[in-house]
């Protein structure tokens, strides 16, 4: 064997004696597998604090009406929009007249804080505030009830109806207007009216700034609860009343007396009901509960003027079917009375500097709404479906 053949040898058997070592080795152990780590316990998140509850306010109101009278809707229809819109944060209960405090007695009940609020009119507490409470009601000759409103939200009236009370030291807060109703019949009479002549005598019921006027046209006024009218007329207590709008004076049944329904109402062209809040209790409210309150009287204030126009409406075409005898005043007798009116609240307003401001505001803001009124609003009786009943013409 060549030299180079045997190293040939040498290295194979090299070879295979390694191969042999290393199959006869001890298989080397895994690296120990790594144990995972457990997954970190998640934080249990802590609850958010418990928001307070939110505080329930409750307020009572009170008007001077019974609960069945249409008039007392105001009342009970603010009181629900406030609660509802509030979503109860600002309960509103409503009471009719007498169950919190005497009827009549609310206004004072406001001021006291016996009542949060009171749905009223400001011709009841004049004694309290003054003649000018006549001015934002129902008053002889005075605005009709589109005038008022335009007259109170943008002519400077709710100012003015906000400073009556202030200067009289009262702690209310005035919301303004809770609702209208269109003009009062001018009254039912046992005999047609036809002159002021015909006042001389007359035993007619009424009350306030037109009992005056009525007093010192000859008339013998006299006043009585709503509930005694129907009595008094028919034993002769009475020879006239006037009282409310036609579906009010339906509804009690004045038509069964046989007087006459005399139209149309210028000795109170509107009626107007206030709403006041003791002024404390409004302080105490939040920006928003006090805008709800605000928001919901203004509702209110075109809500029931639709709903008293519209059941007066209707109780005239009732009235109609009844056999009712419908008197219209000839126009010479209304333009009598708007002279005398004039001239009683002249009289007034040289000695009360208020009444006079009250009076100037609301005929300058009427010069230019009438005057607006005369031009640019068409007649409706041009723009009829059909024959308009005229009432007593």
């Amino acid at each position: 064997m060549n030299r180079k053949g045997f190293l040939v040898l040498i290295v194979a058997l090299v070879a295979i004696v390694g191969l042999v070592v290393a199959g006869c080795a001890p298989e080397a152990a895994p690296p120990p597998e790594e144990e995972e780590a457990p997954p970190p316990e998640e934080e249990e998140e802590a609850p958010p604090p418990a928001a307070p509850e939110e505080e329930v306010i409750e307020w009572t109101i009170q008007a001077p009406f019974p609960e069945g009278m249409s008039i007392y809707k105001g009342c009970r229809d603010w009181a629900a929009a406030v609660t509802e819109m509030s979503g109860g944060r600002l309960t509103v209960k409503d009471f009719p007249s007498g169950a919190i405090v005497p009827g009549l007695q609310e206004m004072f009940a406001v001021h006291e804080g016996t009542l949060d609020a009171c749905f009223t009119g400001s011709h009841y507490h004049t004694s309290e505030i003054g003649l000018a409470g006549d001015l934002f009601n129902l008053y002889p000759a005075g605005l009709a009830p589109r005038e008022m409103m335009a007259w109170v939200y943008d002519g400077g009236g709710l100012e003015l109806w906000q400073e009556m009370y202030d200067r009289k030291g009262l702690n209310i807060h005035v919301l303004g207007p809770g609702g209208f109703s269109s003009a009062e019949t001018f009254g039912w009479f046992n005999k047609p009216m036809k002159s002021l002549s015909d006042f001389k005598g007359l035993k007619f019921r009424t009350a306030g700034i037109w009992g005056e006027m009525v007093n010192e046209m000859g008339g013998a006024v006299t006043t009585c609860p709503g509930g005694e009218i129907y009595e008094n007329m028919e034993r002769g207590v009475l020879d006239a009343f006037e009282f409310s709008t036609p579906s009010v004076d339906y509804s009690v049944g004045f038509h069964e007396l046989g007087a006459y329904l005399h139209g149309p109402g210028i000795h109170a062209p509107e009626s107007c009901f206030e709403l006041l809040v003791n002024k404390d209790r409004w302080n105490e409210l939040p920006s928003d509960l006090r805008a709800i309150c605000t928001h919901a009287a203004e509702a209110m204030t075109a809500r029931i003027w639709a709903f008293n126009d519209y059941h007066d409406a209707i109780a005239m075409e009732d009235l109609a079917d009844y056999g009712t005898k419908f008197v219209y005043l000839p126009e010479d007798l209304q333009k009598e009375i708007v002279e005398v009116a004039n001239a009683k609240y002249d009289e007034i307003a040289a000695e009360d500097e208020f009444f006079a401001k009250v009076l100037e505001s609301q005929r300058e803001f009427a010069i230019k709404y009438r005057a607006l009124k005369n031009f640019i609003q068409p007649d409706p009786n041009l723009m009829t479906w059909g024959e308009t009943p005229a009432y007593g013409r």
